[in-house]
Protein backbone atom coordinates (compact mmCIF):
# COMPACT_ATOMS: atom_id res chain seq x y z
CA UNK A 1 0.00 0.00 0.00
CA UNK A 2 1.73 3.01 -1.17
CA UNK A 3 2.20 5.82 1.80
CA UNK A 4 1.42 8.92 -0.75
CA UNK A 5 -2.26 7.31 -1.09
CA UNK A 6 -3.44 7.40 1.99
CA UNK A 7 -4.25 10.76 2.43
CA UNK A 8 -5.96 10.77 -1.03
CA UNK A 9 -8.83 12.88 -1.11
CA UNK A 10 -12.12 11.34 -1.31
CA UNK A 11 -11.63 8.92 1.06
CA UNK A 12 -14.92 7.00 2.44
CA UNK A 13 -14.85 7.40 6.16
CA UNK A 14 -16.01 4.86 8.94
CA UNK A 15 -19.28 6.90 10.16
CA UNK A 16 -18.22 8.86 13.36
CA UNK A 17 -17.99 12.30 13.52
CA UNK A 18 -15.13 13.09 16.36
CA UNK A 19 -13.95 16.05 14.77
CA UNK A 20 -10.12 14.74 14.62
CA UNK A 21 -8.61 14.64 11.02
CA UNK A 22 -6.75 11.56 9.79
CA UNK A 23 -3.58 13.67 9.14
CA UNK A 24 -3.50 14.40 12.92
CA UNK A 25 -3.16 10.95 14.21
CA UNK A 26 -0.80 10.41 11.94
CA UNK A 27 1.02 12.87 13.31
CA UNK A 28 0.13 11.29 16.25
CA UNK A 29 1.36 7.74 15.03
CA UNK A 30 4.77 9.88 13.78
CA UNK A 31 5.60 11.61 16.48
CA UNK A 32 5.55 8.19 18.63
CA UNK A 33 7.62 6.74 15.85
CA UNK A 34 10.60 9.27 15.85
CA UNK A 35 10.68 8.63 19.27
CA UNK A 36 10.73 5.16 19.39
CA UNK A 37 13.29 4.77 16.91
CA UNK A 38 15.41 7.51 17.80
CA UNK A 39 16.31 5.81 21.03
CA UNK A 40 16.77 2.25 19.35
CA UNK A 41 19.18 3.85 17.14
CA UNK A 42 21.19 5.47 19.70
CA UNK A 43 21.43 2.40 21.88
CA UNK A 44 22.13 -0.18 19.27
CA UNK A 45 23.99 2.53 16.23
CA UNK A 46 22.16 3.17 12.72
CA UNK A 47 21.99 5.13 9.49
CA UNK A 48 18.26 6.27 10.84
CA UNK A 49 16.04 8.13 8.34
CA UNK A 50 14.46 11.61 7.84
CA UNK A 51 13.63 12.77 11.16
CA UNK A 52 15.85 10.10 13.26
CA UNK A 53 19.63 10.97 13.52
CA UNK A 54 22.50 8.56 12.62
CA UNK A 55 24.57 7.27 15.67
CA UNK A 56 27.52 4.81 16.37
CA UNK A 57 25.94 2.26 19.18
CA UNK A 58 26.31 2.83 22.53
CA UNK A 59 25.88 -0.86 23.22
CA UNK A 60 27.32 -3.65 20.98
CA UNK A 61 26.20 -7.45 20.60
CA UNK A 62 28.91 -8.35 23.19
CA UNK A 63 27.62 -5.85 25.28
CA UNK A 64 23.81 -7.08 24.87
CA UNK A 65 24.73 -11.04 24.98
CA UNK A 66 27.02 -10.37 27.98
CA UNK A 67 24.17 -8.66 30.20
CA UNK A 68 22.82 -10.83 33.48
CA UNK A 69 19.03 -10.14 32.01
CA UNK A 70 20.02 -12.93 29.65
CA UNK A 71 21.53 -15.30 32.43
CA UNK A 72 18.64 -17.23 33.72
CA UNK A 73 17.83 -18.09 29.65
CA UNK A 74 19.05 -20.72 27.06
CA UNK A 75 21.98 -20.46 24.51
CA UNK A 76 19.24 -19.94 21.55
CA UNK A 77 17.79 -16.48 23.85
CA UNK A 78 21.19 -15.07 25.00
CA UNK A 79 22.52 -15.30 21.73
CA UNK A 80 19.42 -14.05 19.70
CA UNK A 81 18.67 -11.26 21.84
CA UNK A 82 21.16 -8.63 19.62
CA UNK A 83 18.87 -9.38 16.65
CA UNK A 84 16.15 -9.33 17.49
CA UNK A 85 16.72 -6.00 19.39
CA UNK A 86 17.94 -4.94 16.32
CA UNK A 87 15.27 -6.04 13.98
CA UNK A 88 12.88 -4.22 16.56
CA UNK A 89 15.19 -1.09 15.48
CA UNK A 90 14.66 -1.29 11.76
CA UNK A 91 10.72 -2.09 12.53
CA UNK A 92 10.69 1.64 14.04
CA UNK A 93 12.85 3.11 11.22
CA UNK A 94 10.69 1.87 8.93
CA UNK A 95 7.38 3.14 10.57
CA UNK A 96 8.85 6.60 10.53
CA UNK A 97 9.63 6.04 6.61
CA UNK A 98 6.02 5.16 6.46
CA UNK A 99 4.58 7.25 7.98
CA UNK A 100 7.05 10.41 6.49
CA UNK A 101 5.79 9.34 2.96
CA UNK A 102 1.78 9.16 3.76
CA UNK A 103 1.84 12.50 5.28
CA UNK A 104 3.78 14.08 2.74
CA UNK A 105 4.20 17.84 3.27
CA UNK A 106 1.72 17.50 6.82
CA UNK A 107 3.91 15.80 8.67
CA UNK A 108 5.11 17.35 11.25
CA UNK A 109 9.36 17.30 12.70
CA UNK A 110 10.89 15.60 15.77
CA UNK A 111 11.29 16.53 18.90
CA UNK A 112 14.33 16.95 20.47
CA UNK A 113 14.97 13.87 22.65
CA UNK A 114 17.50 13.09 25.27
CA UNK A 115 18.13 9.34 26.27
CA UNK A 116 21.01 9.44 28.19
CA UNK A 117 19.12 8.41 31.44
CA UNK A 118 18.05 5.09 29.66
CA UNK A 119 21.51 4.35 27.91
CA UNK A 120 23.73 4.15 31.04
CA UNK A 121 23.79 0.12 31.14
CA UNK A 122 21.80 -2.88 29.13
CA UNK A 123 19.86 -3.17 32.00
CA UNK A 124 18.19 0.53 31.61
CA UNK A 125 18.14 0.46 27.57
CA UNK A 126 16.17 -3.17 28.35
CA UNK A 127 13.38 -1.53 30.92
CA UNK A 128 13.30 1.91 28.73
CA UNK A 129 12.43 -0.52 25.72
CA UNK A 130 9.30 -2.46 27.47
CA UNK A 131 8.25 0.75 28.37
CA UNK A 132 8.44 2.66 25.51
CA UNK A 133 6.80 -0.56 23.44
CA UNK A 134 4.26 -1.26 26.18
CA UNK A 135 3.36 2.55 25.87
CA UNK A 136 3.12 1.91 22.00
CA UNK A 137 0.62 -0.48 22.12
CA UNK A 138 -1.37 1.70 24.64
CA UNK A 139 -1.24 4.46 22.32
CA UNK A 140 -2.32 3.02 19.20
CA UNK A 141 -5.07 0.88 20.66
CA UNK A 142 -6.40 4.63 22.29
CA UNK A 143 -6.15 6.74 19.08
CA UNK A 144 -7.19 3.61 16.17
CA UNK A 145 -11.02 4.34 17.55
CA UNK A 146 -10.98 7.72 16.10
CA UNK A 147 -9.06 6.46 12.28
CA UNK A 148 -11.71 7.35 9.81
CA UNK A 149 -10.14 5.62 6.59
CA UNK A 150 -10.28 1.66 5.78
CA UNK A 151 -7.05 1.84 4.71
CA UNK A 152 -5.89 3.89 7.89
CA UNK A 153 -7.88 1.18 10.29
CA UNK A 154 -5.92 -1.40 8.64
CA UNK A 155 -2.17 0.23 9.16
CA UNK A 156 -2.70 0.92 12.10
CA UNK A 157 -3.85 -2.45 13.44
CA UNK A 158 -1.07 -4.28 11.34
CA UNK A 159 1.11 -1.85 13.48
CA UNK A 160 -0.49 -2.26 16.92
CA UNK A 161 0.18 -5.90 16.56
CA UNK A 162 3.78 -5.76 16.16
CA UNK A 163 3.65 -3.59 18.85
CA UNK A 164 2.31 -5.67 20.77
CA UNK A 165 4.73 -8.41 19.82
CA UNK A 166 7.70 -6.26 20.56
CA UNK A 167 6.26 -5.52 24.29
CA UNK A 168 5.77 -9.37 24.67
CA UNK A 169 9.38 -9.63 23.78
CA UNK A 170 10.43 -7.39 26.25
CA UNK A 171 8.19 -8.54 28.80
CA UNK A 172 9.75 -11.80 29.04
CA UNK A 173 12.95 -11.26 29.11
CA UNK A 174 12.04 -8.46 31.92
CA UNK A 175 10.70 -11.05 33.70
CA UNK A 176 7.37 -10.32 33.47
CA UNK A 177 4.20 -12.02 31.54
CA UNK A 178 4.48 -11.29 27.68
CA UNK A 179 0.71 -11.47 28.04
CA UNK A 180 -0.50 -10.46 31.24
CA UNK A 181 -4.25 -9.68 30.57
CA UNK A 182 -6.87 -10.55 28.15
CA UNK A 183 -7.13 -7.18 26.61
CA UNK A 184 -4.89 -4.52 26.12
CA UNK A 185 -5.46 -0.64 27.38
CA UNK A 186 -6.04 2.11 25.08
CA UNK A 187 -4.63 5.40 26.75
CA UNK A 188 -5.41 8.88 25.74
CA UNK A 189 -2.68 10.99 23.83
CA UNK A 190 -2.43 13.40 26.66
CA UNK A 191 -1.10 10.32 29.39
CA UNK A 192 1.36 8.80 26.83
CA UNK A 193 3.00 12.07 26.10
CA UNK A 194 3.30 12.38 29.96
CA UNK A 195 4.87 8.65 29.75
CA UNK A 196 7.70 10.10 27.38
CA UNK A 197 7.79 13.51 28.69
CA UNK A 198 10.78 12.25 30.73
CA UNK A 199 12.68 12.50 27.35
CA UNK A 200 11.45 14.97 25.33
CA UNK A 201 13.22 18.07 25.63
CA UNK A 202 11.62 20.00 23.46
CA UNK A 203 9.41 19.81 20.13
CA UNK A 204 8.44 21.55 17.52
CA UNK A 205 5.41 23.67 17.68
CA UNK A 206 3.50 22.08 15.17
CA UNK A 207 3.73 19.42 17.71
CA UNK A 208 2.53 20.98 20.47
CA UNK A 209 -0.47 22.61 18.86
CA UNK A 210 -1.34 18.73 17.63
CA UNK A 211 -1.27 17.97 21.32
CA UNK A 212 -3.53 20.57 21.90
CA UNK A 213 -6.07 19.08 19.61
CA UNK A 214 -6.06 15.80 20.33
CA UNK A 215 -8.65 14.36 23.15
Amino acid sequence: MAGAALLAPGAAFAGHDDGIPDVDILNYALTLEYLEATFYTQALGGQGTTGVHASSATFNRGAITGSHIFAGFGEKIRSGAYGLLTTIRDHEVERVDFLLAGLGSAAVGPCALDFSSALGSVEAFVDTAQLLENTGVMAYDGAIRYVDDGDLLQAGAQIATVEARHAAYLNLINGDSPFPDAFDDGKPPSEIFAAASGFIVSCPPAVAALFGRLP
